[in-house]
């Protein structure tokens, strides 16, 4: 099982993950659909949704039926003038939100477990 798993669709961000865990040698792993991302989730130690994801909120409520297994860290992304995105991923229980520029920026960080 990967200790990521990422609900993203972007390819440019998809990239940005998978490269980053390469070098990092962090095992990583993507969801397709709700069913998969809420199966993976249970035993990852970080899950990464991409908030501007027409599913999002779904995807942040099955992760949340995953507790008492729940990651340690759920990160949500989106872009920096989306507030209503932000707040909703805060209300769902996303432990970690940011705009994409600052997720790519501390994406080897939080892959690491530094974050």
């Amino acid at each position: 099982m990967a200790e990521v798993v990422y609900f993203v669709r972007d390819l440019l961000f998809v990239s940005k993950i998978r490269e980053a865990a390469d070098r990092l040698g962090v095992a990583v792993a993507a969801a397709r659909d709700l069913e998969t991302l809420e199966r993976e989730s249970a035993g990852a130690r970080l899950v990464i949704v991409d908030l501007r994801l027409a599913d999002a909120p779904a995807a942040l409520e099955r992760i949340a039926r995953t507790a008492p297994t729940l990651p340690q860290a759920t990160v949500g992304f989106a872009d920096h003038e989306r507030l209503d995105l932000m707040e909703t991923a805060r209300a769902l229980g996303c432990t970690r939100v940011m705009a994409k520029g600052q997720f790519a920026t501390e994406l080897p960080r939080l892959l690491a477990g530094e974050s």
